[in-house]
């Protein structure tokens, strides 16, 4: 249901392939995982990450059956629920054959813990086994989760990445914005909560002039309180981008859809870093939807 709808919405993508063994082609495959964040308002979404991954020379496999993450609602009261819909959303990307991507840093740390604890405990994953036999599947743990910042450095490869650029955006001030989850907790964090780097070091090959070290750079976007307590979201929102203003920065950079939706609409304009690739890769600023923000990118390239 969810890749039909996407389909209708964007029109359809012939490289795009339905959930079933795809590994006798020439291309690299990769199973998007399309969470909550292309649904509904958020479809260009899916446009922009389809656009990135062909541009990159891999094939799409929209994993159309899966579920809901949980993460910032089930995943705080019951993680055997969690535990299941994670392996069920794993196991569809096994059955299909692909490792599974997501670009929403929340989705990462949500289902890397998932397979870290499954991984970890034969018990835990002969539980979930039984389960997930009602409906055919089987999650055997062979599947590896990949969010945009190790999909560039570790299955694409920061060499195959740069040949694939082909202007520079020379003249942007870029201040890149992580957000929570894929520098926390430790044990599935994807760069050095301490110091990290592959951000930048993806930018980097793009030509834009990097804005580190601004005020609340490594603050929480919000996002999880956007209807809890919207006051505090705007709060903290705010803060990194007006951090990265006073920096100079022309943008923030962040590659999260979510923390992209709770921090647009404010002065300071922010992009998902796959909108700036785009561009880099050939795209027009309009075929990457940087026209889609609320806050204008008056930038010109």
């Amino acid at each position: 249901m969810i890749g039909k709808i996407l389909k209708n919405l964007l029109g359809s993508n012939e490289t795009s392939k339905n959930e079933m063994n795809v590994n006798d082609g020439s291309k690299k495959k990769i199973g998007i995982y399309p969470g909550c964040c292309f649904q509904g308002a958020d479809a260009h979404n899916y446009g922009i990450i389809v656009d990135f991954l062909q541009k990159m020379g891999l094939e799409d496999v929209l994993l159309e059956r899966s579920a809901c993450c949980g993460g910032g609602v089930i995943d705080e009261t019951n993680k055997m629920i969690v535990y299941g819909l994670n392996a069920r959303n794993i196991a569809l990307a096994e059955q299909a054959g692909v490792d599974l991507y997501t670009p929403c840093n929340t989705c990462y740390m949500i289902i890397a813990k998932t397979k870290l604890a499954l991984d970890s405990d034969p018990i835990l994953k002969e539980k979930i086994n039984k389960i997930l036999a009602d409906e055919g599947l089987e999650y055997k743990g062979d599947a590896k989760i990949y969010h945009t910042l190790n999909l560039i450095k570790d299955f694409i490869g920061m060499d195959e990445y740069k040949k694939r650029i082909k202007r520079k955006l020379s003249g942007i001030k870029v201040a890149p914005y992580y957000g929570c989850h894929v520098l926390a907790p430790n044990e599935v964090a994807l760069d050095d909560p301490e110091n990290p780097s592959v951000l930048k070091e993806i930018l980097e090959p793009l030509g834009v002039e990097i804005v580190e070290g601004y005020q609340n750079e490594y603050t929480c976007c919000g996002y999880h309180a956007s209807y809890t307590n919207p006051e505090q979201k705007s709060t903290l929102a705010h803060k990194p981008l007006d951090g990265a203003k006073e920096a100079g920065a022309d943008l923030v950079a962040t590659p999260c859809p979510l923390c992209h939706k709770a921090m647009d609409g404010y002065e300071e304009p922010i992009l998902q870093i796959t909108q700036l690739i785009n561009v880099a890769c050939g795209s027009t600023p309009e075929e990457a939807f940087w026209n889609i923000n609320k806050t204008p990118v008056k930038i010109s390239l």
